[in-house]
This record gives C-alpha cells, structure tokens and sequence, in this order.
C-alpha cells in the first residue's frame, strides 16, 4: 500500500525504518533511474543506476521483504491547477529562481515517468507492504549522476536540518496516488522536500 506523508509530522516515527531514494528517468535505452537504500538509521547505502523497468523491480523486491518503507521520488507527485483549470506552480519551490512547474519540460516528463512507475511498483508489492511516499525536488548544477542523487536524498531526509520542506499548494490539488487508485477515496499530496537549500 503506497501512502503519502502529508506532513512534516509524519516522518517522525518513519526515519529508521528502510528508506529506499529514486531520482526518476524514462529512458527507453540508458540506466537513467538512480536507486539508492538504506536498511536502517545509520546503516550502509546501497546504490546503482538501472533501466525504468529494472529499477520498478528492485524497488518493489526491496519494499516486498519490509513491512513498512519509505520511499523518496525525485519527480512530481502531485498536480495544481488555477480557478480557470489551467496548470500552475505548486509553489515558490517551483518558481523561484527559476521556473521548473510540475508542467513545464521535464516536469511534466517526470511526472509521466513516476505515475507509470508507481502503477507498476503497485500492483508488484504485496497489499499489507506500507509504503510511506515523499517527493524529493532536484535541480540544475545539484542534479549529476542518477544514483549519486539517490543517495543525496537520503541522506537528506536524515538531516531533516538542512533540507528545505513544501506543501504543494493551488486551488484544486490533485495527489499522484488518485491516478493510480482512482476507485478510492481522495488521497493527500506527498510533501516535497529540496535536500540542497540555496
């Protein structure tokens, strides 16, 4: 079962419990899909670059043998629209200094990318698996090898002191998790967290 952590309030009871990092690609071709995981507070990282279907598997094989993991996504999880129905910023964090929307380039091919991954990593993992989900956000000059940023997000998350925390904001919100469960109630929007503060 795939839940969001909505809050900061949320994480408290989850860092030393697996922690498994994704910096999402959607290569047809090239391991573009960093996977970093950690089994406990403190313990050793394990990290490698993998294809989008391998990489699905491995995340799924780790989340299938815990009972409960977190899992970090570097792409949207998340969508706002304007009054109009229109896409728009979820926030500063994707405004300023530059503008990089959910939306926009690679946003948008991010966000394609995690809803295919996601449906899959789904329907692989057992039901009583829970899976605690966060959106990481990385850019520019802080964005290098895929599984190097992997394991950056990690280690963010356990020095929750020097990341920078969002709640995606707009009018009408709409969570990754009700494209992949659209039967079932309304889910929240996974919190963003940026590991690398300007």
């Amino acid at each position: 079962m795939l839940i969001p952590i909505s809050s900061m309030d949320q994480l408290a009871n989850l860092r030393d419990i697996p922690l498994i990092a994704i910096d999402m690609g959607f290569s047809g071709s090239k391991k573009s899909c960093g996977l970093a995981f950690r089994k406990s507070k403190g313990g050793a990282v394990e990290l490698d670059n993998y294809r989008f279907n391998a990489c699905v598997k491995k995340a799924a094989e780790l989340i299938s043998s815990h009972k409960d993991s977190v899992l970090i996504i570097e792409a949207p999880l998340s969508a706002s629209f304007n009054s109009d129905g229109n896409p728009q910023s979820r926030g500063d964090f994707e405004s300023k200094p530059k503008v990089r929307w959910w939306s926009i380039s690679p946003g948008s091919t991010m966000a394609l990318a995690a809803q295919y991954f996601l449906k899959d990593l789904s329907q692989r993992i057992p039901k009583d698996a829970r899976c605690h989900l966060i959106e990481g956000f990385v850019t520019g000059a802080d964005s290098g090898d895929d599984a190097d940023v992997a394991a950056a997000l990690l280690d963010a998350l356990s020095s929750i002191i020097k990341t920078d925390w969002h709640q995606p904001q707009g009018l009408s919100l709409i969570s990754i998790l009700d494209w992949i469960e659209p039967a079932s109630s309304k889910h929240g929007c996974p919190i963003v967290f940026t590991p690398f503060p300007k």
